[in-house]
């Protein structure tokens, strides 16, 4: 099927690859055009590199793409979706992603966390005051910077040809000149977008989740249930069943063709929750892939710093001895110089990175098989780049799987077939099966100090409070600005806290704050409050009879006579004798 999609010029880069995966066709059609404001970008730059924000958000691609590259530091910085990531990581700056693509789950996704931090929001001129509103609710202080505008083109979209027009945002719509056919598909990118159309007397029979591949997947279901919208998993009015609220893991085994992104949509629509994935493999690799469920999406600044450990094919370009591959092979370890490849979605900037194991598994011919444990972000096709280099021949990464990322191996992990089949069964009745390929949070971070704290405390974590060391039962060693892990006594993951004080300075059971939660995964409400607000009722002092006011006290000895009018200045002017004396006006 052709489609038109509304794109801002320049957007639409990597749309045609996206709709070619999905069997289909594209094409864009400009019914905006964006005006950059020059000096509120300056404004925000120069804010962020004075270190004004505790966190960015960046909403849409296009201020990511322009305000990135002249960043010179950066806070923690949140990305809507992966397009919006890819030109942050061109730039040299990592980012999260959002579960989802509205910016409406943005202060879900922070949590407690957002209290009191600074948010840096560089986006378009169009308000979003639901967004701005639940920042500010949740105690954080937002900063919008409206870096461009949008304006209508008032071109007729081009739409000859086209079985399909996809809406991308809801002022897209709205601004849109164009003429609807009996034959024409119409389509929202997201619900918000659907809400605007419906009004407007075009009503999307296909609606997606906010993204692209998301509704490619939705024009596949809509096309298969023979033109009912019903049939849509993710159409508005017909939610996904939901088999999974709490946060938790799941490790599947990615096969190679779709990108991270779209494995882990696949999983969330599976299991009806909002998903995030860590460590992208490009569509071409397979092998382990978290994919954290719910709020554990919190946990992607950690798990991307796992080491990994990959299985690779290397073809050479030359025939060389066996004994040369395994000296080379040999050299390669420890820490190594690294230019990530130019098919990379990131800034080829040098880098570091630790090879911690290299091991020749097999040779046939040209071809070398070998395994590689390694740092987070080490790229092996650079890695087989330099390894042939070395040979003299050189040589290319022909196959790539990754084995293990942290703890988490191909033992723990399961196909996309049994995620579907264990939800297919758990639809029936029956969650056994789905419940043992859910890991716990706590699965992730096993080498954190844990620290077990009384039930009466963890109420009051789950609301934002610090961690006194009355609330402590026992714990591990650990120093000062050390992130640790706080569990109930029933071993249930708490939070993440940062550690005010050593381990060594306090003992359980002593007064003084100790941890300052900075990810709490754990509900409100899930144990009960155990603490209570002080019922001591401040008396106000009586206030003096007839109003008057009590005269304020002077010091004494003061002459504090003085004529009356205004009240005197004081200042120098010059002495007789040429100096300076302090003269009084009146």
């Amino acid at each position: 099927m052709k489609i038109a999609v509304t794109r801002l010029a320049g957007k639409e880069k990597s749309d045609a690859a996206r709709c070619d995966k999905s069997g289909h066709s594209c094409y864009s059609v400009h019914p905006l055009r964006s005006e950059l404001r020059n000096e509120v970008i300056g404004n925000f730059v120069r804010a962020a590199d004075a270190g004004e924000f505790d966190c960015l958000f960046f909403t849409s691609a296009l201020p990511a793409k322009i305000i990135a590259p002249l960043l010179k530091t950066h806070p923690r910085t949140i990305a809507i979706g992966p397009q919006t990531a890819n030109e942050l990581e061109q730039a040299g700056i990592p980012s999260e992603i959002l579960p989802s693509f509205y910016s409406r789950d943005f202060v879900p996704y922070l949590g407690d966390w957002i209290k009191g931090k600074r948010i840096g929001i560089p986006r378009a001129d169009v308000p979003n005051e639901k967004l701005i509103s639940a920042i500010a609710d949740a105690g954080g202080i937002p900063r919008e910077f409206r870096c461009y505008g949008l304006e209508p083109t008032g071109e007729p979209l081009s739409l000859e040809g086209a079985a399909a027009i996809l809406f991308t945002s809801a002022m897209s719509y709205t601004k849109a000149v164009w003429t609807p056919r009996p034959d024409l598909l119409v389509m929202a990118i997201g619900d918000i977008t659907a809400a605007a159309m419906r009004p407007g007397g075009h009503p999307p029979s296909v609606v997606g989740d906010g993204s692209l591949e998301g509704t490619l997947t939705a024009l596949n279901q809509y096309l298969a249930g023979k033109g009912t919208p019903e049939k849509t998993a993710v159409a508005v009015g017909k939610a996904p069943v939901h088999l999974w609220s709490r946060p938790g893991i799941i490790v599947v085994d990615k096969p190679k063709g779709p990108s991270s992104h779209q494995v882990a949509a696949w999983v969330g629509q599976m299991l009806g929750c909002q998903v995030g994935h860590s460590g992208t493999l490009d569509p071409q690799v397979s092998g382990v892939l978290l994919i954290m469920l719910g709020n554990a999406a919190r946990l992607a600044p950690l798990l991307l710093q796992h080491d990994k450990e990959y299985i690779c094919l290397m073809r050479l370009h030359g025939d060389v001895p066996q004994e040369n591959i395994l000296k080379v092979a040999g050299e390669f370890t420890g820490r190594l110089y690294q230019r990530p490849p130019r098919k990379s979605a990131v800034k080829r900037n040098l880098r570091i990175r630790e090879i911690q194991k290299l091991e020749i598994l097999d040779i046939e011919g040209r071809l070398v098989l070998f395994k590689v444990a390694c740092d987070a972000g080490t790229y092996i096709r650079s890695l087989c780049h330099h390894m042939g280099f070395a040979l003299g021949v050189g040589a290319h990464m022909q196959e790539l799987r990754r084995s293990r990322s942290g703890t988490f191996d191909e033992k723990t992990m399961y196909t996309l077939h049994e995620v579907q089949d264990a939800a297919v069964a758990a639809r029936e009745g029956d969650q056994t099966r789905l419940a043992s390929m859910i890991l716990s949070v706590d699965a992730a971070v096993p080498e954190l100090p844990a620290v077990i704290i009384r039930d009466t405390a963890i109420d009051a974590i789950c609301h934002g409070a610090s961690l006194a060391g009355v609330g402590i039962i026992s714990c591990a060693e650990f120093a000062k600005g050390q992130t640790v892990a706080v569990v109930s006594q029933k071993n249930e993951f708490v939070c993440l806290g940062k550690t005010l004080v050593p381990s060594l300075a306090f003992k359980p059971g002593e007064t003084g704050l100790v941890i300052a939660p900075t990810t709490v995964f754990m509900a409100p409400g899930t144990y009960a409050k155990g603490w209570t607000k002080s019922d001591k009722v401040i008396v106000p002092k009586p206030k003096p009879k007839g109003g008057e006011k009590k005269a304020p006290s002077r010091s004494p000895g003061r002459n504090t006579e003085r004529r009356p009018g205004a009240r005197p200045s004081w200042n120098r002017g010059p002495k007789p004798d040429g100096g300076f004396q302090k003269k009084r006006y009146h």
